[in-house]
């Protein structure tokens, strides 16, 4: 804390003698649509909040969310035992859906309504055909729905101004990162057309499981998505995202190594079509949407290749279960200019999330599995259709209303943004969500307050789930509520540029997994409150004209109220970063270093290089290497990290 009182006093009389650089010019030109869903300079929203531009994604050789977020203070990025992208924010490390996050595309909400998670219906995120990454802390339920607890990301696009984009990368592993992006300019229409297709499969290194069984745990995924967006002068617009993911797996839900019999198939399909009204006195905005989600997932859940499998099963015991689901869903965003006294936002959602179809195959029945009595097993020589009865997950609707309003008033030295918004499910109940965010601007520094309440409604799964004797559901699941205060300052200099936050969360009916005995859990509420305070800090400066720094320091100063994996969470992250640029060249060297996660898990640091040479005006040549120094750091379940991967990468604009 003494190191944050003295950045605070400090850095500010040295910046103001430094005239060779400004990040205020540049933080100044910064436009931000995600804190009111309607574009906003960055120096007139109170919210606390970062914008990642299109420089820094590259500088950083980030070539998917994950790793852009890898590098900030707040947040946990790791891997699960499925082999999955999972990530934490502000000292919450969540299950791997990691569904307290919401992710937007443009501004457009991408989840999928029955497990509330963004990352299952992409666990990569590509960056290549991403100009900026806007991210908002703290709770935000109140402007974008439920489950926006801890932040949204919003990921904008490359849009009709930009030039076309072709984009590779390949790995030493094997992994690729291919990108497309073409810029639509005409009379009638205008947008963009974007497509991605990664293929990876790292890490490579050994696996030890909880019986002491080997094997490799290298993963295999494949990822195509592309995006669209076209609008008509008359005010209609279409935006259409589209996943198509392939995981297998290198381990089966119950920690063992398979033989690859475990994955899943996921497709999503979402679409919007809205008619926009902007004039001096008005903007409106009403949309119609649908989403459609598809899973296809394959379980070996005792392979051969454990003994303890051979000694008590006649076969291995596999299944197929499938789920479909459909969300429609229609909107309206209204705001009104109140002359001088700011302006004035009223918007609604009603939407009908229908898991309207689900079967399941199997070679056992489900409902006589138990795990203490391995053979009360009711097992088959081959899969079979299943009766109604066994199936995982039954056939659920949920609806949804969603009135809100949004209250924004700006003056040159301080803002204010308030959020209301009232929300009402049929399967859970209804309930308030708010947020009042302040600013006030003395020369160069910001200081904001951000105070509100977000909600996280329990998904399909955890209320419904069914037959799986080692995760059952709880149809009573109350709403999780987050209550958070979070004071911040932020100084923004010539040559330095400074930002502090202090987190401090109040978590009441947390959703978690209640063991009810040595094999089996229940998704419950935590009936106490459950309290984490953390720090962030980030500093940028700038050395000389060719040399820039960063360093970062994220900060848990206490958690109580609740232990276990939802808060295996680094204590403390350190960030630091050095470039060097000449001419075309840029040479960056990153730290990324996070102290011990939990009594099993030690901590770990990796040293990342990046070279980026751009060749022409229009073409850039990127030679990147993760862990550089080969360190075998390990995630919790014992998973492995990134072994040292060399990345070759070239993009160029037509």
């Amino acid at each position: 804390m003494v190191l944050i009182v003295f950045l605070i006093f400090l850095l500010p009389s040295i910046a103001l003698s430094q005239n060779l650089y400004s990040y205020y010019i540049l933080t100044k030109e910064l436009k931000i649509l995600s804190a009111t869903k309607e574009k906003e300079s960055y120096l007139k929203v109170p919210r606390y909040m970062r914008i990642i531009t299109r420089e820094e994604i590259e500088r950083l050789g980030a070539r998917n969310l994950f790793e852009l977020l890898d590098n900030l203070p707040e947040f946990y990025y790791w891997k699960s035992y499925f082999g999955l992208n999972s990530l934490g924010a502000l000292g919450l490390k969540q299950s791997y859906f990691s569904e307290k996050i919401k992710v937007l595309i443009n501004g457009i909400p991408i989840s999928d309504p029955s497990n509330g998670s963004s990352f299952s219906v992409n666990n990569v995120f590509s960056l290549s055909n991403v100009k900026q990454v806007e991210i908002i802390y703290g709770p935000m339920t109140s402007l974008y729905g439920y489950n926006a607890s801890l932040a949204i990301i919003n990921l904008v696009t490359f849009s009709s101004e930009d030039k076309p984009k072709l984009s590779v990368s390949i790995s030493s592993g094997h992994d690729h990162y291919n990108s497309l992006f073409v810029p639509i300019n005409t009379e009638k229409l205008k947008g963009s057309f974007s497509i991605n297709y990664i293929e990876n499969r790292s890490p490579h290194r050994s696996y030890t499981d909880f019986l002491n069984v080997k094997g490799d745990f290298s993963s295999y995924r494949k990822d195509f998505n592309y995006y669209l967006s076209l609008k008509h002068p008359s005010g209609l617009y279409i935006k259409s995202y589209s996943v198509d993911r392939d995981d297998h797996f290198p381990v089966s839900i119950s920690k063992l190594i398979t033989d690859g019999n475990s994955y899943a198939r996921r497709k999503a399909f979402l679409n919007r079509i809205g008619y926009k009204f902007t004039s001096s006195k008005v903007s409106w905005n009403i949309f119609l949407d649908y989403n459609w989600f598809y899973l296809k997932r394959g379980y070996n859940i005792c392979p051969f290749n454990h003994g303890i499998c051979r000694l008590f099963l006649p076969h291995e015991l596999l299944a197929i279960e499938k789920r479909y689901v459909k969300e429609p869903r229609i909107g309206t965003f209204l705001s009104l200019p109140l002359r001088n006294f700011g302006k004035l936002s009223i918007g609604a959602d009603l939407s009908k999330v229908k898991l309207y179809k689900t079967t399941l195959s199997a070679n056992f029945l489900p409902s006589t599995a138990n795990p203490n009595n391995p053979k009360s097993l009711v097992t088959y020589n081959s899969l079979r259709d299943l009766p109604e009865k066994e199936k995982l997950l039954p056939e659920k609707t949920r609806n949804t209303f969603s009135p809100y309003l949004q209250y924004f008033i700006n003056r040159n030295d301080y803002s204010l943004l308030f959020n209301l918004r009232w929300s009402r499910t049929t399967d859970v109940g209804n309930d308030w969500s708010y947020s009042l965010s302040v600013m006030k601007k003395i020369d160069n520094s910001i200081f904001k307050l951000n105070i509100g309440r977000a909600l996280r409604v329990p998904s399909f799964e955890e209320m419904y789930i069914q037959n799986n004797p080692i995760l059952k559901g709880n149809s009573k699941l109350k709403t999780e509520k987050l209550d958070s205060v979070i004071p911040s300052y932020e100084y923004i200099g010539n040559r330095i540029s400074v930002n502090v936050a202090l987190y401090n969360l109040w978590f009441k009916n947390l959703i978690y997994k209640r063991q009810l005995s040595n094999s089996s859990y229940q998704w419950d509420n935590w009936n106490p409150t459950v309290k984490v305070r953390e720090a962030a800090v980030n500093v940028k400066f700038k050395l000389s004209p060719n040399l820039n720094m960063q360093l970062s320091l994220g900060k848990i100063f206490s958690k109580k109220g609740f232990s276990g994996k939802y808060f295996d969470f680094p204590k403390g992250k350190l960030i630091s970063s050095v470039e060097y640029k000449t001419g075309k060249v840029r040479n960056i060297l990153n730290l990324i270093a996070y102290s011990r996660i939990s009594s099993e898990t030690p901590g770990f640091y990796k040293v990342n290089y990046n070279f980026i040479w751009n060749l022409t005006k229009n073409g850039q040549v990127s030679l990147n290497i993760e862990n550089l120094l080969n360190r075998k750091y390990r995630f919790n379940e014992n998973v492995p990290g990134e072994e040292r991967t060399l990345w070759v990468s070239f993009q160029y604009s037509y």
